[in-house]
């Protein structure tokens, strides 16, 4: 005799589900279920907390329209398999949320007890599938801000083993991961002027390269309405090895920085600083046909 459908929405009052019970769902279809009974992806960058604004207008959504979207989860067995080292932290749960960390915060906020899920154990091959799945959604999307986005590019590279691999698996190229590792070596006031959007990420793609020091000066700079690019570099300072306290060289100043350079010379400047390194960053970017033909634009009255 065929067995009973069961649907998790009328599971509200039982207790956990034990993995024996947990039904066998085709990936393809969104079921519903206990929203206790997902756990938060671990692996998720997402400083979700820090968007209560969003996660409320999110809820409040929801409130009057329903889910619209089904979160893609993996059964609790299928992650613990490639992510052991979680156990704890997922608890005795069903499933394990992939995507969707917002709007499981949300139904959450709503005090909804249920949430549509889409079960794709396919994605829990392995770590690297799992930690791209993750990432890419928000990255596709341009949900994650520059630094949750660093983030996740940093653990998936560390999965892969190489920036090109990982670049591969976000099908984005190996500058394109270069230049997100490197706003994780930016000082943290830096990144997290980055992160609200105070200073554009155009403006800090070099600035891993000077001092803890340096950077700081350049934020300044742009505060002041200036070109960090502009900025001579500041001497770094010395360390009070009395008090641990840092104190300035003597002789450290900033020269005036000259005007501001316009948008079109300031873009070909991040380039490169010779024709040299401008021609290797385009290469690396652009396809061979794309590049024919921005030579024959080049030279066309040459």
């Amino acid at each position: 005799m065929a067995g009973r459908r069961i649907n998790l929405a009328d599971l509200a009052d039982e207790p956990p589900l034990e993995e024996a019970r947990v039904p066998s769902f085709a990936d393809s279809a969104a079921h519903t279920s206990r929203v206790d009974q997902v756990a938060a992806n671990p692996l998720n960058t997402r400083d979700i907390s820090a968007q209560s604004a969003k996660i409320t207008d999110i809820a409040e959504s929801i409130r009057l329209h329903g889910q619209l979207q089904p979160c893609a989860v993996v059964t609790r067995s299928a992650f613990l398999s490639i992510f052991p080292e979680h156990d704890v932290t997922i608890g005795q749960v069903a499933f394990v949320q992939v995507t969707g960390g917002r709007r499981r915060a949300a139904i959450l906020e709503a005090g909804l007890s249920t949430i549509d899920i889409t079960v794709k154990n396919e994605l829990a091959e392995s770590r690297a599938k799992f930690i791209s799945a993750t990432a890419a959604e928000n990255i596709d999307r341009e949900d994650y801000d520059p630094v949750e986005e660093a983030r996740a590019v940093q653990m998936l590279v560390t999965e892969c083993g190489t920036g090109k691999a990982a670049a591969e698996r976000l099908n984005r190229t190996p500058p394109w991961v270069t230049q997100r590792l490197n706003l994780l070596k930016l000082a943290p006031p830096l990144q997290a002027a980055l992160r609200t959007g105070e200073i554009p990420l155009r403006e800090v793609r070099d600035l891993h390269k000077l001092t803890a020091e340096e950077q700081l000066a350049a934020l300044t700079a742009w505060r002041d309405n200036l070109q960090p690019a502009q900025l001579t570099a500041v001497n770094s300072a010395d360390t009070d090895t009395d008090t641990g306290t840092a104190s300035a060289k003597t002789g450290r100043a900033a020269k005036v920085p000259g005007p501001r350079l316009s948008p079109a010379a300031a873009a070909i400047r991040r380039l490169g600083d010779s024709p040299a390194r401008i021609a290797a960053t385009l290469r690396a970017e652009l396809p061979a046909d794309e590049l024919k033909a921005l030579a024959e634009e080049l030279l066309r009255d040459a």
